[in-house]
């Protein structure tokens, strides 16, 4: 009886054991396939070389690396998929990047079709109840995780490499870490709040947002109406023309309304209200007359204006996400400078930008000075290009005209006389001379000059030739920012000074004097130098000017944003 208790505890035992390698192995060959997807993680990310893991060619960041970094923290645990494949977040992240042209991106820059095609897939199988792939659920995850990489660092810091597409312009791209914000996202299961804390936040920002909207939103049902040629359309004409004018300017104004005592094709003085409205927000003449330019500008396509929205809202993103209370705002296509404090315009100021062969460079800096009765340095390119041919043709072309000639780059050096020199003995590739004209009333500079560090070595300063700032296009510098009212933006600048004496009278008996003096800032204010076509002004309205540096056209972004909206089936609305 003994012998048989022990041979039914060793068969209970052989039992035990049999049972538990069956339900063991049973176990691992059922396992979760998003366990065995961590494994593939895991391995694809450790043998990850190069820019992008899954060779997507938009990448802004060294993806590979942030991949590497995020999954690392995680041990290769997936990020968008559970035991029944994408979850809810995988979801919600697909319908944001298919919905990113209203943020002025391009879903197809996130291979959204990639994204769909296997999500179908792993769809398809678990229809079929057919086991899941973990090699899709793997590539699956690394994908959403690369796409997500890539449209916050657009949404954060701007599609368009700016670096690359403006040489030698100076914007810093903003820093965002990437790698925390799509861990944020996770944990507070909202993606669409985290991204959008990404964005700008200042006015122009959000209401440009607005208008790329509400203009998709005009495409989505046929565009606005083509005004046809024929006779300039003005107020008392009646004409077939003008009931199509006033609903193009109801479309994107909501005005004017017309009485209904008068008929629809009458022009009246509504209609040429809401003419001279739309005139001064595309810098026409506000005559009220619809001729050739206005009719032009009626008639721009809508997609047309989708594009140029959408490429002003990129640009904003490179500036910092904050422009300061009390800010300097220079618009290069506008020709004119703010003072914004507490997010009103204080003071507009005419400027004169770059020429296009010598563009006013993009930055962020601060002011930190004003100079009076500045010297000019002249910078190399303007020394070998204009002043040496002219040198070498007459040796005495310097004089009278206050320039001093210095070698080695030493203005504390003796200067040397221009007539001593062999001026035929130099080129534009050895010019071992720098050349300075004193203050004066024809110094380039003018009498006031204000100082903000920055690579390009561009500043804004007063100038002797006022008859500019009555032309309306005003692109005639070599690059820095020259302004109709510089004593006016001095005194406002330095009105918080220590012995606060510098008023617009005083700072004007100070540069009579005629020496150089440095005043330095009581505290340094924030200069942005935009370029902005688009923009919303002071009321509210949105303004259109010509694009002077012809950049608006990013190489293939008109083909990207039409190809974004018809793949966003809006074609069957679009004209």
């Amino acid at each position: 009886m003994r012998l048989k208790r022990v041979h039914i505890i060793q068969i209970l035992i052989l039992i035990g054991a049999a049972l538990t390698w069956f339900i063991t192995t049973g176990m691992l060959s059922a396992s979760n396939p998003s366990d065995t997807a961590t494994d593939r993680i895991q391995q694809r990310v450790s043998t990850a070389t190069g820019r992008s893991l899954l060779n997507f060619a938009y990448n802004d960041e060294d993806t590979a690396r942030l991949l590497k970094t995020f999954y690392s923290e995680r041990k290769g645990l997936p990020a968008w998929i559970g035991e029944e494949g994408p979850d809810a977040q995988a979801v919600t992240l697909l319908r944001i990047l298919k919905r990113s042209y209203r943020e002025g991106l391009c879903p197809q820059d996130y291979g959204i079709e990639r994204i769909e095609t296997m999500m179908t897939a792993i769809s398809r199988e678990k229809e079929l109840d057919h086991p899941v792939n973990p090699e899709r659920l793997a590539d699956l995850d690394l994908l959403l995780t690369e796409a997500f990489f890539s449209y916050a660092a657009h949404f954060a810091g701007g599609r368009a490499d700016h670096q690359k597409q403006y040489p030698g312009w100076v914007y810093k791209p903003r820093q965002t870490d990437l790698v925390k914000t799509l861990v944020n996202a996770l944990e507070s299961k909202n993606l669409e709040g985290t991204l959008n804390d990404l964005a700008p936040r200042f006015y122009d920002y959000r209401k440009l947002h607005e208008i790329l909207n509400s203009y998709i939103d005009i495409a989505e049902n046929g565009g606005w109406p083509v005004i046809p040629d024929g006779r300039p359309l003005k107020k008392g004409m009646r004409d077939y023309r003008v009931n199509l004018l006033r609903n193009r300017l109801m479309m994107t104004s909501g005005s004017p309304n017309t009485s209904q005592a008068i008929p629809n094709d009458v022009f009246d003085r509504e209609l040429e209200i809401a003419v001279r409205s739309f005139q001064r927000q595309h810098g026409l003449r506000q005559d009220g007359i619809v001729g050739p330019p206005t009719l032009r500008h009626l008639n721009v396509p809508v997609e047309v204006r989708i594009c140029q929205v959408a490429v002003n809202l990129d640009r904003l993103r490179w500036l910092p996400t904050e422009l300061g209370n009390r800010h300097l705002l220079i618009n290069i296509p506008a020709f004119n400078l703010e003072v914004v404090e507490d997010q009103n315009v204080v003071m507009n100021i005419r400027a004169i930008v770059g020429k296009t062969n010598k563009r006013t460079n993009l930055l962020s800096s601060r002011v930190t000075s004003v100079e009076l009765n500045p010297y000019w340095r002249v910078p190399k390119t303007i020394a070998v290009e204009e002043y040496l041919p002219k040198l070498k043709k007459n040796p005495q072309y310097l004089s009278g005209k206050k320039m001093k000639v210095f070698a080695g780059g030493n203005y504390q050096n003796r200067p040397i006389s221009p007539e001593t020199i062999n001026w035929s003995r130099y080129s534009t590739e050895r010019f071992p001379y720098f050349l300075r004209q004193e203050p004066g009333p024809d110094n380039p500079l003018g009498r006031v000059k204000f100082v903000f560090s920055n690579e390009a070595d561009i500043y804004i300063h007063d100038t002797p030739t006022r008859r500019l700032f009555a032309q309306s296009r005003r692109s005639f510098s070599h690059g820095c920012i020259r302004i109709e009212k510089p004593v006016d933006l001095a005194a406002y600048l330095l009105q918080s000074s220590s012995d606060n004496r510098w008023s617009s009278r005083n700072i004007q008996a100070e540069i009579q004097k005629g020496k150089n003096k440095t005043l330095i800032l009581p505290k340094v204010v924030p200069v942005h130098i935009v370029y902005k076509t688009v923009w919303i002004d002071q009321e509210g309205k949105l303004n259109f000017r010509p694009d002077i540096y012809n950049i608006d056209n990013i190489p293939g972004n008109l083909t990207v944003i039409m190809a974004s909206l018809e793949r966003s089936h809006l074609n069957s609305g679009l004209r």
